[in-house]
Parts: C-alpha cells; structure tokens; sequence
C-alpha cells in the first residue's frame, strides 16, 4: 500500500511536469534495485504499476489546459485545448478521466477473452500494420475539402515524415530525448502561440453536472480494441492508433477524447498483459517488471489488474480535484502572461534536458507545427512524423530510407 502511494505520487510529478516521463523512474528504479530488496516483489510491482497508472490521468492536465503534450497524449491536445478555450475544459477533464477508468475496468472484465484472442490478433495483423497505416493517411488527405488543402497536408505530412526520420535516427541525440522537443514544438507550442494571440483569459468554464458523452459505447470500444492493437504490436504507439481512431470512427469532438483515453489506460494494461501472455516488451513498465519478476504467470497477472484498479480509482479522483483547481487558478488570472511563461519555461526545460541539439529540433518542429494553422489544413497531417517511420518500420524499409537521407 505504501509503494503503491508513492507510486501515485511520482505518476502525478511525471504527469505535471514537463518533460519528466515515469520511464525515467524506472530506469532509476532498476538501477537502484538492490536497494529494494528489502521489500516484496508484490511491493514493487505496486510501485511500478501504480507511478504508470497515476501518470496517465495526470499527464490530462498538462496536455489538456496548457497544450504541452508527451508522446502518449500528443493527439489529445488537439480536441482537448479547443473544448478549453471554448469554455468546456471541465468537461474535457472529465471525459478523459471517465473514458479512460471505464476502458480499464471493462479491459479487466473481459481479459480471460483477451488472453485467447491475443496470440491470434498478433499473428493475423503485424504483417499487415503498414498497410493499415497508409490507408489511414490517404484518408485523412482525401478528407481535406479543397485541393489546395489536400495538397499541403501531403506536403506537410511527408515533410514532417522525413523530419521524423532523421531526428529519431539522428546520432547527436537519443531517440527517447528527442521527442520531448519535437512533439512540444509540432504540436504544442503552436497551439500557445496561438493562444498568445487571440486569448487574454480563459473563458468562463462550463460544468455541466450531467456530463453526456455521445456514443459511449462505441468510444469505449474503439480506445479499448485501439489499446489493444497498441499494446501487443511493436513499433505502434497511442499516437498512431489515435491517427487510426480519427479517420476511421466517427466520433464527435468530445466522444474522439474519450477515445483517446481509452487508448492511453488499455495500451497501458495490454503492455502488461503482453508480458504475461508471450513475454514480449512493450513499455516503460514492462521493462521494470520484466527486471523484478522471476516468473509473471496467473497469479501476478491477477494482482496486477487490482493495482490497476486500485492506483487507477485513487489517481481519478486526485486528477479531478488537482485539475478543477488548476483550471480555476487558470480563469482568474491574464492566460496570456500565463502562456509566455509556460512558452518560456518550456524552451528553458527542453535546452536544460536536451541541450543545444533539442533547441534545434524544438525550434524547426515549432515552424513546422506552425504551418497547418497558416495553411488551414488539420493540424494531424504532422502526424507523420510518427506516422512514417513507424509504417517504414512494418515495411522493413527503415534502413533503405535512412541511408538515403544520411
């Protein structure tokens, strides 16, 4: 119970802050990990589970009211600071913590089905991913109403592809730093400066105590089975099965956020459950049970999905609380003067972590982020800077690529 407390503890610090990730304290914890070897496994696997699960409902609160996203919530900002500026950021809050509890549980309920489909949905569709992902592009480009649009989200969709390339293989900076500083500038920091120019204040936030989510049942599913797909394919992330959720579910603003969610809380337990399943790694919290636990069979796996729930409940509600006072605190003061702080804090933040070398990037993925809001095409089109080299991945055509442009 302690370890899972302070597990919750360092989710909320990671969620908050920019640029600290809980992959970071776990890379300390296993470095440290003959200094905890006075508590039981069942203890750590507590913390690990718990530092994981709190991170996710917190990082809403950086993501959604200040548009300063990770890689797990980049296409959250997107639906997420419009509902904000529009006066309904309460709600967005509360969406996005609902839909991500209600996947979990629902998750849970249904993993004995899970654990027999697994196997099968990792056999039958990882040949077939890039594919998949291109279809997903095309139509996003086809959905561009004029010519002149779909042209530029071409343009900026290869062009943001290539960018991607090149810094996530650079050899001057690691492919774990360099996406605090790309996915900043591609995707939040235009929205701030945006901000910095239409908006003075935050306008009055709307709560709505019968908060109606449109399509729940159809929300849930799609960030249940995206998570899912997420979760037990290597080389995918959230951002990419958001992509894939945005083009091929139609869901209202507020329904495609809670999607989101769910996408985030289900990657997360099916990362686990790979582990479990054919002891495959794919996440931060993954890698530090797979340290920790000799064996990971029925037992740990049901222990597991009750730290889950438990750390999940707890963190749900500390988001809620935290995050009402935030978006209160938000309203009574200039959110311009705000903006330029966090604009100034979050340049500092990434040369302080990154260097000269994630200045660079941020600076060129800010212009590139910059250039969907002059040109009037949908700002995703940047997805491809994890787009494409995640589709050159599946195609095995990474190394032909990268010896081109290098």
């Amino acid at each position: 119970m302690i370890l899972s407390g302070l597990g919750i503890v360092l989710g909320f610090v990671a969620g908050i802050l920019p640029g600290i990730h809980p992959n970071q304290f776990f890379v300390i914890f296993i470095t440290l990990l003959p200094l905890f070897s006075t508590f039981s496994t069942p203890a750590l696997v507590a913390l690990i589970i718990s530092t994981a699960v709190s991170n996710v409902f917190f990082n809403y609160i950086p993501s959604l009211f200040f548009s300063v996203p990770d890689a797990n919530t980049v296409m959250n900002v997107l639906p997420g600071h419009r509902m904000v500026l529009s006066g309904y950021g309460l709600n967005a809050l509360f969406i996005s913590i609902v839909c991500a509890l209600l996947t979990l549980i629902i998750s849970i309920v249904l993993l004995p089905l899970f654990l027999v489909l697994i196997p099968i949905i990792h056999s039958f569709v990882y040949p077939y991913i890039h594919w998949l992902l291109i279809v997903v592009v095309a139509l996003m480009i086809v959905k561009e109403r004029k010519v002149k649009g779909k042209i530029a989200a071409l343009v900026l969709y290869i062009t943001s592809g290539i960018w991607g390339i090149v810094t996530l293989n650079s050899i001057v900076i690691s492919s774990d730093d360099v996406l605090f500083p790309a996915l900043t500038g591609l995707f939040g920091l235009p929205g701030l400066i945006a901000s910095i120019e239409t908006t003075t204040r935050i306008p009055y936030q709307v709560h709505v105590k019968d908060v109606k989510i449109p399509q729940l049942p159809r929300v849930v599913i799609s960030g249940l089975l995206a998570g899912l797909l997420v979760g037990i394919l290597p080389g995918a992330g959230e951002a990419q099965a958001g992509m894939v959720i945005s083009e091929v579910v139609r869901l209202k603003e507020s329904g495609f956020l809670g999607a989101l969610a769910g996408i985030n809380m289900s990657n997360l337990l099916f990362s686990v459950v790979s582990l479990y399943s054919f002891g495959k790694i794919r996440s931060g919290a993954a890698v530090a049970l797979d340290r920790i636990l000799l064996k990971f069979e029925t037992e740990e796996l049901l222990f597991s999905c009750g730290v889950f729930l438990f750390s999940a409940g707890v963190s749900a509600i500390g988001a809620w609380i935290i995050g009402k006072k935030f978006l209160r605190l938000l309203q009574r003061i200039n959110y311009r003067k705000v903006s330029i702080i966090i604009l100034v804090f979050t340049v500092l933040l990434v040369f302080v972590l990154t260097g000269l070398v994630g200045l660079f990037v941020l600076v060129i993925s800010t212009f590139l982020g910059l250039l969907p809001l002059v040109l009037k095409v949908k700002r995703t089109c940047n997805m491809g800077y994890l787009i494409l080299p995640t589709t050159l991945y599946f195609s095995k055509s990474t190394c032909l690529v990268v010896s081109i442009l290098f």
